[in-house]
C-alpha cells in the first residue's frame, strides 16, 4: 500500500516534524501508523544483557497498548521487534530501503512475523531501492518521528542512535535512556544522551507514567491480579517473587528458603503452564 503526504492514512505524527516523507509504502496493519507508539533502538553490536533488557521493556509496553517503533537492524532493533511479537502487542519496522532488499539478510523471517502477527513494516522507497547507508540515517526521523518518544538501551561513542536522538529532539519527542556503567563502551551514549537532558529510567513503568498512559496501566495491574489468583497455591511461593524484571533461580531460592530441587520443579510448572517464561542463565520473568 502506499500512502501519500494528503491520503487521511497518513500518520498525524509525521505530517508535523521537518521534512516529513512524501510518501510511505506499508506493507501489513497501516492503522499502526496513528497508534500510540514508542521507538526502542540502540547498537547493532550490542550485549546479550542490552538485548534482554529491549525485549523485556518491548514486552511490558506493549502489554500496556502501546506499539513498538524500531528499525529491524541487527542487535537492539531485532530484540525489540521480537519481545512486541512475543508479548502479542504490534510493531513497526521502518526501512532503509525498499521491500526487496530486507536488511540484515537474517531478518527475512523477521519481516515476514511482524506482518503475520498484525504489525507493519514501512518504507519511503519503492520496492526495488537497495539499502544505503544515507537511506538509514534518513530512516531515523521516521522511526522517532512514529512514537511518543524513543528508548535507548545501548550506544557506543560513535552510533546512529545519536543521530535518531538528534532527530528526536527537534521534533519534540520525550528521550529515554538506560543509564551504563562508566566502565561499559556499550553506554558511553546513553550516558552522554544523560547529560543533555534525556530522561533516565530503569523500568518500562516509569516511561508509561511519563507518557501519562493512566488506563493502560490499570487494566492490566487488574489483569495481573486475576493472573495470581488463577495461580495454583501451592506456586505461589515462587511465583509471587516473579516479575517483570528478571529474576535467576538462586535468588529465588534466596527470598523463598525452599530447597533448589523444589524450586525447580515449580519454576518447571509454571513455565509449561504459560505463567512465566525462561530467559538465558536460568533467568525468570512473567
Amino acid at each position: 500500500m502506499k500512502i501519500i503526504f494528503n491520503n487521511k492514512e497518513y500518520p498525524e505524527s509525521l505530517k508535523n516534524i521537518p521534512k516529513p516523507p512524501k510518501q510511505l509504502y506499508v506493507l501489513g496493519n497501516e492503522k499502526l501508523l496513528n497508534e500510540k507508539s514508542i521507538a526502542i533502538i540502540g547498537s547493532r553490536v550490542c550485549t546479550e544483557e542490552g538485548k534482554k533488557i529491549a525485549e523485556n521493556f518491548a514486552k511490558e509496553l506493549s502489554k500496556n497498548g502501546i506499539c513498538i517503533v524500531s528499525g529491524m537492524a541487527r542487535g537492539i532493533d531485532t530484540s525489540a521487534h521480537i519481545g512486541a511479537l512475543k508479548a502479542g502487542g504490534k510493531t513497526i519496522a521502518v526501512l532503509g530501503g525498499g521491500f526487496n532488499h530486507i536488511f540484515p539478510k537474517e531478518n527475512k523471517e523477521l519481516f515476514a512475523k511482524i506482518i503475520e502477527n498484525n504489525g507493519a513494516v514501512v518504507s519511503e522507497y519503492s520496492e526495488n531501492i537497495e539499502p544505503q547507508s544515507k537511506y538509514f540515517i534518513q530512516r531515523n526521523r521516521i522511526v522517532s518521528g512514529l512514537s511518543m518518544g524513543i528508548l535507548i538501551i545501548e550506544a557506543k561513542h560513535r552510533s546512529g542512535t545519536a543521530i535518531t536522538a538528534g532527530f528526536a529532539k527537534v521534533q519534540g519527542r520525550k528521550i529515554f535512556c538506560i543509564p551504563h556503567s562508566l566502565e561499559q563502551k556499550e553506554g558511553i551514549g546513553t550516558n552522554r544522551q544523560i547529560k543533555k537532558g534525556a530522561k533516565l529510567v530503569t523500568t518500562p513503568q516509569e516511561i508509561i507514567k511519563e507518557l501519562n498512559i493512566q488506563t493502560e496501566k490499570i487494566i492490566k495491574s487488574e489483569e495481573k491480579i486475576i493472573e495470581i489468583e488463577n495461580v495454583p497455591e501451592e506456586y505461589l511461593p515462587v511465583y509471587k517473587h516473579i516479575t517483570q524484571k528478571p529474576i535467576n533461580v538462586d535468588e529465588i531460592c534466596k527470598k523463598t528458603k525452599l530447597e533448589i530441587s523444589k524450586v525447580n520443579y515449580i519454576l518447571t510448572m509454571l513455565e509449561l503452564e504459560g505463567y512465566i517464561e525462561q530467559l538465558p542463565g536460568k533467568f525468570f520473568v512473567r
